[in-house]
């Protein structure tokens, strides 16, 4: 594979030119004409106190015969490569026949990796902002598995907090009709208009934010058992609608923790810190100086002894920790959260708690409107819902339009899965570094750089086999592989393993999208100039393998972003 061949050449220039092999560092040639990878000697002049271009030269003289190189030659100061695409072709082909839905995937590893993602809070909508933390973490999750890791997908809901007792407050003051509201369709939507409501009321009369610590304080109690009653059922709303959502999305996690359930445990925890000494009292509140740390101070408990997100985040990493042995925590959370994040992970340090050092907080972006910025508090967002139902709803008329005689099942399956993953794609494309303008028509687009794209470009290759009417084997002539276009397609397929890793390391997701949609585009050049049914028998054969093989790794990739494959477009 390319990356055995990368090896291979930098295993043979280390010793011909005595230097350690990590000072061999390979490039790819701007022209294909220059060679499939390059060695710039200029880092080598200082050592040999000669010019690049005589380096260059007295290495070329130096190098053995190599198995995946047909030839090299010197361009100025560069050594420059060319692979044997007949011998590449018969490693990356067979290996990914051989591996199949494991091509490209890690051996398994022993650190446990916990990766906390969606937190949807209760008593709120589900909209597009959360559609973005959800498709970044399970993407991850599913990377991480792929290299080995014993990844474990957690989700930790906002089930309790300020803006629970908001919409709580509000019922009671103004909806006393429950079993009205019980016969609500869409509960968890109606409860997300309930809290802007509710945001509303409490910003135009502040007045009221003093009922509704009141009813935080009841409700951390749990002493009145009217207000827990309703809070349990509500809560359940959300629930119920959280769970539709993640199946209709094939999301799964393996642990579900509550704020609710840290609550208790974060306020005990929070006190025995104040007996250690790690954090003090200061005007009734409880804090832990960081200044020290340039990470200023670190409120985690209320001068009225009502919790903060820091008094459930502490035990929650304690609960993480300890019963459940990760050695890694990765929080896929928002940019405006990084400062919290350092305060978390400098707190967790100094409670002696080794795994600080690899929480990791996964931010990203905000998903905004091009007005400005969504918010659950004012009601100016774009529903998860809604815009799932009107991806489907662009994707049926697609369906429709090229499978007129489809059975209605069939077709809304299939417009169901282009549908998400025309919202998958669109989250995940993007770094997460990168803020993402919501636009609703980008938003279901079927072509170009989209998720449907890469469906249609799996479909199309599966139809290709179809008319071929030849079984994939590696008894092939790999020979007969020897345009620029194989050539290219055989070259981008084996990179696939070297690219998972790089996602792995990096938690970035984004990685794999590129390489896919990439990966679509060298397969569409391919395509157009090297006919696959009519060509000779032998090339037609080899060629199947090729188109196989590129289906193969299209599908890992796909899985890979959480994007489920389609059998017709």
């Amino acid at each position: 594979m390319l990356e055995e061949a990368k090896k291979q050449i930098i295993s043979a220039l280390s010793k011909v030119a005595n230097v350690p092999p990590h000072d061999i560092v390979l490039e790819t040639p701007k022209s294909s004409d220059l060679g499939d990878l390059a060695f710039p000697c200029f880092k080598l002049a200082p050592k040999f106190k000669t010019s690049p271009q005589n380096i260059a030269n007295d290495l070329a003289k130096k190098l053995p015969k190599l198995s995946y190189v047909s030839k090299f030659h010197v361009v100025g100061p560069y050594v420059n490569f060319f692979l044997s695409s007949s011998n590449l072709a018969a490693d990356v082909l067979t290996g990914i026949y051989k591996q199949k839905g494991k091509f490209g995937s890690g051996k398994a590893k022993k650190e446990r990796i916990m990766i906390e993602f969606s937190q949807v809070n209760t008593h709120k909508a589900v909209h597009v902002g959360h559609l973005r933390n959800t498709a970044l973490g399970d993407s991850l999750v599913r990377v991480l598995r792929y290299n080995g890791y014993p990844a474990i997908a957690a989700n930790y809901p906002g089930d309790i907090g300020t803006h629970v007792a908001k919409v709580l407050w509000y019922m009671q003051k103004y909806h006393h009709e429950m079993k009205k509201h019980a016969r609500q369709k869409n509960k968890g939507e109606w409860l997300g208009n309930l809290y802007a409501e509710a945001a509303k009321a409490v910003e135009d009369h502040p007045q009221n934010e003093k009922e509704v610590a009141e009813v935080l304080q009841k409700l951390e109690s749990g002493k009145d058992k009217k207000l827990l009653k309703l809070w349990k059922q509500t809560r359940q709303w959300s629930l119920d609608e959280f769970y539709r959502i993640y199946k209709e999305l094939g999301v799964r996690f393996d642990v579900w923790f509550f704020e609710s359930q840290a609550e208790k445990p974060g306020k005990q925890l929070v006190h025995e810190l104040v007996r250690k000494g790690i954090a003090v009292k200061d005007q009734g509140a409880i804090l832990i100086d960081l200044t020290k740390y340039n990470l200023d101070k670190f409120l985690i408990l209320k001068s009225d002894g009502s919790s903060l997100y820091a008094t459930k985040d502490l035990a929650l990493a304690k609960m993480k920790f300890e019963k459940h042995k990760i050695d890694r925590s990765v929080y896929v959370v928002g940019t405006e959260q990084n400062l919290y994040f350092k305060q978390l992970f400098a707190t967790l340090g100094l409670m002696g708690f080794k795994q600080a050092r690899k929480c990791y907080h996964l931010a990203y972006e905000l998903v905004m409107l091009a007005t400005g910025k969504m918010s659950s508090r004012s009601g100016n967002v774009v529903l998860y819902s809604d815009l799932a139902s009107k991806a489907k709803a662009k994707a049926l008329e697609e369906v429709w339009s090229r499978n007129p005689k489809m059975q209605k099942k069939k077709a809304e399956h299939i417009a169901m899965k282009i549908a998400l993953a025309a919202l998958k794609y669109g989250m995940l494309k993007q770094a997460p570094n990168k803020v993402i303008i919501f636009d609703w028509q980008r938003a279901v687009e079927f072509q170009g750089d989209t998720g449907p794209y890469l469906q249609y470009s799996l479909v199309r290759a599966n139809n290709i086999l179809k008319k071929a009417r030849v079984k994939p084997s590696i008894s092939v002539d790999f020979s007969l592989l020897k345009t620029s276009e194989e050539a290219d397609l055989i070259k981008k397929l084996s990179s696939f393993k070297s690219v998972v890793e790089k996602s792995a390391e990096q938690y970035a997701t984004h990685i794999i999208a590129s390489y896919a949609y990439e990966l679509t585009q060298v397969f569409n050049t391919f395509y157009e100039r090297c006919p696959v049914a009519q060509a000779d028998k032998s090339t037609k054969a080899a060629r199947a393998l090729l188109v196989w093989a590129f289906a193969q790794v299209l599908s890992n990739a796909l899985h890979l972003l959480g994007i489920e494959e389609v059998d017709v477009m």
